[in-house]
């Protein structure tokens, strides 16, 4: 339950669940990684979840196996007032009005972020190019990037929009007056 304007910590402010969406490769991660180093949040990437999964060999798992389990962490969570942020593509509508659901229900204030890149070259050079955030986890390649673009639904609800064509400074800067309203 802790906001930080600043350098100030804000103890009185009613939880976040701050939500990155947008096809692989847009900067979600980056994002989310940075607004957790600035605000103490936990961060509950699906990347790690999937890889985790993937490690055990858990024979019924399946990619939306993490979509649930991230919202049972979050529940959980937003139940004992602590601020969460979900790093996935978040690609369906449904998913995100489960986010939206969870944080009414805990009285958490919702802010959804949608990431793009509006340069097609430096999205697939960033997606050719990216560090793994998550150690053994293989990241989406160009054409799982395109696919996931294509399946991407539009968003019905108030969201941020930040493109990875803006320096990282500025969306950053954009991101934490966003989640501090």
């Amino acid at each position: 339950m802790v906001m930080v304007m600043g350098d100030q910590l804000d103890h009185d402010a009613a939880p976040r669940l701050v939500l990155f969406s947008g096809p692989p490769g847009v900067g979600k991660s980056t994002l989310s990684y940075a607004l957790a180093r600035h605000t103490g949040w936990a961060v509950i990437a699906k990347d790690g979840l999937d890889r985790t999964f993937e490690s055990l060999d858990a024979s019924a798992w399946s990619p939306l196996t993490a979509y649930h389990l991230m919202f049972g962490i979050t529940d959980l969570n937003l139940g004992i007032g602590t601020s969460i942020i979900l790093d996935a593509v978040f690609g369906k509508e449904d998913f995100r009005r489960q986010a939206a659901a969870l944080a009414d229900r805990h009285h958490a204030r919702f802010r959804a972020i949608v990431c793009r890149c509006g340069n097609q070259a430096l999205w697939q050079s960033r997606i050719e190019g990216r560090p793994y955030m998550v150690a053994g986890w293989t990241p989406a390649d160009w054409d799982e990037a395109r696919r996931s673009a294509a399946n991407y639904e539009p968003w019905s609800g108030p969201h941020l929009v930040l493109d990875a064509v803006d320096p990282l400074e500025h969306n950053l800067d954009r991101l934490l007056q966003y989640v501090a309203e």
